[in-house]
């Protein structure tokens, strides 16, 4: 079958309905307006075009679209539910599925020849006039590739010089429209900066077409080589200059624009002021991470078209590239991060063609230059610098990092003998610290609380034996030579966090503190904490529980210490799915609470809170708004001063916007912590920053602005990493939801690559059996799912499966999820009988708590109704059609429905998809 785009064949622009596709630009309009799209949907509709009325086979499809690389009919399917929804209802019905043969595009469509691939050769010589502009001369040929597009020119009489670039082939014209479009958005966006060169004018009407620049100097590489001030300056001064050249980048990625070409011949260098002026050039192979702004803006779209990965014959230079662009990944501002992390590197060492061969280390003598450059150019775009401004903030502050960088070594030498004696004294049990961090702070909150509600002397006196026992428990118990009655021998097998807690819960109960029921109860909230804080949360309930029932029978079941612990518990059973368990504890507190409810009080305000955690776990984001409302009034009368409980309390009310579908009023949130004062780092702390920048990638996300959140969201996995450590929950969830993000921009392999990891971060900290493991399992699996490798993803699943049931219950939300994945999974392997079954036992109610989508029965009903027309049920295809008829009344999307309109697919991931980490 004859394949769009050969060589012997002519382009075409297509005109349907309200539909233009011109397929030399690879542009969708739809009733006159843009329509941004993946590549793949756009090669389908170009196949079906080519052939209207005829039926193009699957596998003609996979072999052109995915070029025979193997994958499954979802693949497909998906690309063909992403064309139906860009063409809109009425044209997208042209789109007709074939049962088990292919897809037929419905005509009639008219058509014209816009073009051929055949290049339009313009020969050029010094001294010609200008096409166009015949007061203008060429001068000297610029362009250094052969294709001699690139001349200096200079005027007639004036001697003015200018820059133009010619486009000699259809590929040259589109970067140039593409070229002036980003131009004209950053000079709206930014005004005349002296940093970026300037198009002064251009001509796309009559060949040759050419844009005309103000000339800008020579281009860094050889400016480098010719100019003797280059290899003359010092370190600090090339510094300087490359961060004009950050700087005008920075500009450029606050305005929505990437460069996507950066290297030192796209930087040109002239005389300026009392030095030199760089200037970044030639954004022909830019994009905008913002197509709407072009409309905002008023701006004409020109040679703007959607890409995934850089063409084979785009002219980038490859060692400038991101190895995530190489692997086919799209360039982000990452990728612009990466090239300009070599530049830095090149201009330190002054040499602009050096590589960064491994070694590189040993040319750079300055070690906090070694980590920024290192920094900006990992291979791992997820632990890459998020951002240009990250990079110049780091390089303008290396005085003040050097100054406290030898005032910690400074700390560290005066601090080595007392760490050498301290390592001493615990040479057996080096592995206690992380215990004895959580049990102390566990402690903190218990000595907090009591402070809080009393301040009588008697109650000041039972802090302190509260205190003295405590400490003897933590020093002679947990410190001591046994735990519990453990040997040394014991210690020196290192014993794992959980072991060495549960040997600490197991010595509570050997009858010590009998006596002393408040030291008692105290000590089991302290270890309730610390196994919360692990993600244990059902050994977590089993202690507070304790201390709740130790509390009520020495205090009264109306003392607050007693109240206090039952909110915290509630909180714990929501965790762990024990709903109905939790609302009967909040109710019963609530009684004992009595008018205290009412009041300003700290009871009020923990009730609150614990009422929202309680609601918010349910997924009943309505209710549990209104608890965190009245809590974060209650905090600002109680705690004005209280930054920490304040940022707590917005964040968890823009998570509840996001579940009622308001991402905007999420966002409006998270960027109100995110401006600085009250709540800066040293206010709230670097953790609290990271989750109002995941709060903030949430809710871009939730405006369908995934490439502007993948970048909040890297920098909040940043931050998380530097705040608590690569494998803390902060940082597990926010690789999750990135992970999310780049499977939502089609960017399969990137998200399974992440998913994979984030499942080994998982495993490492709480192990491989725990729910928070076993949930990033699933999603793993899920994800190998969407790829199309059903051989890795089945066991995965089905590990999760039973995991699941295992460790958080059959009725939980997460274990419905992890069946609905592995029915899906079983069904393509064409085993439908046990599909059916598994989905049999799926609980809609407890299914729709794993999503903020709606319609989740109706969801379950049509996989039912699918799976029964793959066993050719009688009926089962009437039964779907009403099924797919009731999702589109219930409000199920539009990308989902269409996935059960392709014999053969199945939902994918839209089924599990909100099973994110941050709600786990």
């Amino acid at each position: 079958m004859d394949q769009p785009g050969a060589s012997d064949q002519p382009l075409y622009r297509y005109r349907f309905d309200e539909v233009e596709f011109d397929e030399t630009r690879a542009e969708l309009s739809v009733a006159g307006r843009h329509v941004d799209l993946e590549q793949r949907p756009l090669q389908v509709l170009a196949l079906l075009l080519h052939h209207v009325d005829e039926v193009v086979p699957r596998q003609d499809l996979f072999d052109t679209v995915w070029e025979g690389r193997p994958t499954v009919d979802n693949v497909l399917a998906n690309a063909i539910a992403k064309l139906r929804k860009a063409l809109g209802p009425t044209a997208g019905a042209r789109v007709i599925n074939v049962p088990r043969v292919g897809y037929r595009f419905k005509g009639p469509v008219e058509r014209i020849v816009a073009g051929r691939h055949a290049p339009v050769a313009f020969a050029f010589q010094a001294g010609q006039p200008v096409p166009g502009r015949g007061h203008f001369r060429l001068r000297e040929c610029l362009d250094l590739s052969g294709d001699g597009a690139v001349w200096l020119a200079c005027h007639e009489k004036t001697g003015e010089q200018r820059v133009y670039k010619f486009a000699v082939d259809g590929e040259r014209l589109a970067a140039l429209m593409r070229e002036v479009t980003i131009y004209r958005v950053l000079r709206e966006s930014l005004g005349e900066r002296d940093d970026l060169v300037r198009v002064v004018d251009w001509n796309f009407d009559t060949p040759p077409c050419w844009l005309q620049y103000r000339y800008a100097g020579r281009d860094l590489a050889r400016w480098a080589l010719d100019e003797p001030a280059f290899a003359a300056a010092p370190r600090d001064r090339r510094i300087g200059w490359f961060l004009q050249i950050a700087g005008a980048v920075a500009a450029a990625h606050g305005a929505g624009v990437l460069h996507k070409d950066l290297k030192p011949a796209n930087v040109l260098v002239a005389p300026g002021g009392d030095g030199w002026q760089f200037r970044v050039a030639d954004f022909g192979s830019g994009r905008l991470l913002q197509p709407g702004k072009l409309e905002a803006l008023g701006i004409t779209r020109l040679g703007m078209t959607v890409t995934s990965a850089l063409p084979a014959d785009s002219g980038v230079t490859l060692s400038y590239l991101a190895p995530e662009v190489l692997a086919g990944a799209a360039p982000s501002v990452e990728s612009d991060v990466y090239a300009l992390g070599l530049i830095l590197f090149q201009m330190i060492v002054g040499d602009l063609h050096r590589t960064l061969a491994p070694g590189w280390e040993r040319d750079v003598d300055d070690e906090l230059l070694r980590e920024d450059i290192a920094a900006a150019t990992s291979g791992d775009p997820g632990r890459r610098l998020a951002s240009v401004e990250a990079l110049t903030q780091r390089l303008r502050g290396r005085e003040a990092r050097a100054v406290e960088r030898r005032r910690l070594r400074d700390s560290d030498a005066r601090a080595l003998a007392a760490e050498r004696a301290l390592e001493r004294a615990r040479a057996r049990r080096p592995w206690l610290i992380a215990a004895i961090v959580l049990l102390a702070a566990g402690l903190s909150v218990s000595l907090w609380q009591l402070g809080q509600i009393r301040a009588a002397r008697t109650e000041a006196q039972q802090q302190a034996a509260l205190a003295t026992a405590t400490n003897r428990f933590l020093n002679e118990d947990v410190l001591g030579a046994g735990v519990g009655g453990n040997s040394p021998a014991w210690y020196e097998r290192n014993p794992s966090l959980r072991e060495i807690l549960d040997a600490a819960a197991r010595h509570l109960d050997d009858g010590r503190f009998a006596g002393e029921p408040l030291v008692l109860a105290d000590l089991h909230q302290t270890l309730g904490r610390a196994y919360r804080s692990t993600g244990n949360f059902a050994r977590a309930g089993a202690q507070l529980e304790a201390a709740a029932d130790w509390l009520q029978r020495t205090r009264g079941a109306d003392d607050p210490r007693t109240v206090l612990a039952q909110y915290e518990l509630a909180t714990v059973l929501a965790h762990l799915s024990r709903f109905a368990d939790a609302h009967a504890l909040l109710d019963r507190a609530d009684a004992a609470a009595g008018a205290r409810l009412d009041a300003a009080s700290e009871i009020a305000l923990r009730a609150n809170i614990a009422r929202g955690n309680v609601l918010y776990q349910q997924m009943q984001a309505k209710p549990a708004l209104a608890a965190y409302t009245r809590a974060e009034q209650l905090q600002r009368r109680l705690h004005p001063n209280d930054a920490v409980m304040s940022a707590h309390l917005l964040l968890s009310i823009a998570g509840c916007n996001l579940r009622m579908g308001r991402p905007k009023q999420a966002e409006s949130i998270a960027r109100g912590l995110l401006a600085g004062a009250p709540y800066t780092q040293a206010a709230i702390g670097l953790a609290a920053l990271a989750t109002a920048r995941s709060r903030l990638g949430d809710a871009l996300r939730g405006q369908g602005k995934y490439e502007e959140a993948i970048p909040v969201t890297q920098q909040s996995l940043l931050d998380y990493e530097r705040a608590q450590g690569p494998d803390s929950q902060g940082a597990i969830s926010a690789l999750s939801t990135l992970s999310y993000l780049y499977s939502l921009t089609g960017d399969d392999a990137k998200a399974l690559a992440l998913q994979r990891d984030v499942y080994q971060r998982a495993a490492k900290r709480w192990g491989a059996d725990s729910q928070y493991a076993l949930v990033e399992l699933l999603n793993l699996g899920s994800d190998e799912y969407d790829d199309g490798d059903l051989q890795a993803a089945l066991p995965h699943l089905q590990q999760a499966e039973r995991g699941l049931a295992k460790v958080a219950g059959n009725k939980s939300p997460v274990t419905q999820a992890a069946r609905v994945a592995l029915a899906n999974a079983m069904s393509d392997l064409g085993r439908n009988g046990e599909a059916l079954a598994m989905i049999a036992e799926v609980d809609p109610v407890a299914y729709q708590a794993t999503t903020s989508d709606p319609g989740r029965a109706l969801v379950l009903e049509a996989m039912r109704a699918r799976i029964e027309v793959r066993l050719h049920r009688p009926g089962a295809e009437a039964h779907l059609r009403d099924a797919v008829n009731a999702m589109q009344a219930g409000g199920v999307s539009a990308d989902e429905i269409a996935t059960f309109g392709q014999e053969g697919s199945a939902p994918g991931a839209s089924a599990v998809s909100d099973v994110d980490s941050a709600e786990r």
